[in-house]
């Protein structure tokens, strides 16, 4: 059965973030799995050139995924186009006449205090909005996509009609495409991969380090990787008072090969967040055989299972527990936990993410 599918891809972004990852994983696995199949992508300008090697059709788009007049306009131009269904990437856009499924990667803009900063007048409105995009187009679906069920529950309990039609996809990790043998001759460091914005929980967790840094000098050093973004001014407030600044290595924009490098020789990954859709870096992690600290009650533990050190991001004291237990962790022991991990990594690809969409996708033609 050859299908026209229409997806819009406008969420990709020259310098990739996660959800450009998925996004592009997802269109190749999906191309690479239905060959016959008239695959068109919308995407920006910049972007456009991350999908030159999907074999998909480009067109040129740089409207704002939420505005309302802009995606009235472009659902009468994908109407034109007539695809079989409409694959949306985000969890706003155009609603066509055609099948539609939207990806909702997590909620955060409805679910985390101050995510769009500390003004709580400019918090309840942009929650109001967005709340109203959301509603608007998780009626207008015939199917959403979350990456977790700790998303799944989080549309279901915010969006409680669309109970029925919401779907697990899981992700996928491309950044390591053959087995990495796990060492237990790991460097001594700490790794921390990800930007800086609040749910990161960076504040409490360079409190942590800069605390147990304080009672104990022999605390692993700590690289992170952090993009710069909007809230890196603010990171590099919290950075330079630290106790421990010069325990504390950051790096931005590196290449993928020397994440690789980090990722493989690390002592282990930090991840503290308080809230995720998913959490790519632990499942890179975890696929080197490197252990993960990692949040409880987030889909982080989802992720992990009981292969890794799970705190409560909330406390700074078990913040400091967990990076205390994987300190004095012997060789032995962080290779158990970085075998375990890596034999749950397997269970998640981007192949499998898109025979997910690929079987629903199927249903609604």
């Amino acid at each position: 059965m050859s299908i026209h599918l229409v997806i819009d891809a406008r969420a990709v972004q020259k310098n990739i973030d996660g959800i450009s990852r998925f996004s592009l994983n997802v269109t190749r696995c999906i191309l690479n799995k239905r060959p016959d199949w008239k695959v068109t992508a919308l995407a920006g300008k910049n972007a456009a050139f991350h999908l030159d090697d999907t074999g998909a059709e480009v067109i040129i788009d740089d409207s704002s995924r939420f505005s309302s007049r802009a995606n009235k306009k472009l659902t009468k131009r994908i109407d034109s186009i007539s695809p079989d269904v409409f694959l949306n990437f985000s969890m706003a856009g155009p609603q066509p006449e055609a099948p539609s499924i939207i990806t909702i990667h997590d909620l955060m803009v409805l679910n985390l205090p101050c995510y769009f900063g500390n003004s709580i007048i400019r918090n309840a409105f942009s929650r109001f909005l967005f709340r109203k995009a959301l509603k608007t187009s998780t009626s207008h679906a015939s199917a959403i996509a979350v990456p977790t069920r700790t998303t799944k529950l989080d549309v279901m309990r915010s969006f409680k009609s669309v109970t029925d039609i919401v779907f697990i996809t899981g992700e996928g990790q491309a950044l390591f495409s053959s087995p990495v043998s796990v060492s237990k001759d790991r460097e001594n460091f700490f790794l921390y991969v990800g930007n800086a914005r609040g749910y990161k929980n960076i504040p409490r967790f360079l409190t942590a380090y800069g605390r147990l840094w304080a009672l104990n000098r022999n605390t692993p050093p700590l690289t992170m990787v952090v993009r710069k973004d909007r809230a890196y001014g603010h990171f590099r407030k919290h950075l330079d008072s630290n106790p421990a600044r010069s325990n504390i290595k950051v790096l931005t924009h590196i290449s993928d090969d020397k994440l690789r490098n980090l990722y493989k020789t690390c002592k282990a990954l930090l991840i503290p967040s308080v809230y995720e859709g998913f959490g790519l870096p632990a499942l890179e992690a975890m696929a080197t055989g490197a252990p993960v600290m990692a949040s409880k009650t987030t889909a982080l533990e989802e992720v992990v299972g009981d292969t890794g050190v799970l705190i409560d991001p909330y406390s700074i004291i078990d913040i400091m527990r967990g990076m205390a237990e994987l300190s004095a962790a012997s060789p032995e022991e962080l290779k158990r936990l970085g075998d375990l991990g890596q034999k749950r990594s397997t269970v998640f690809s981007w192949e499998k993410t898109a025979d997910r969409y690929l079987e629903r996708i199927e249903s609604l033609v």
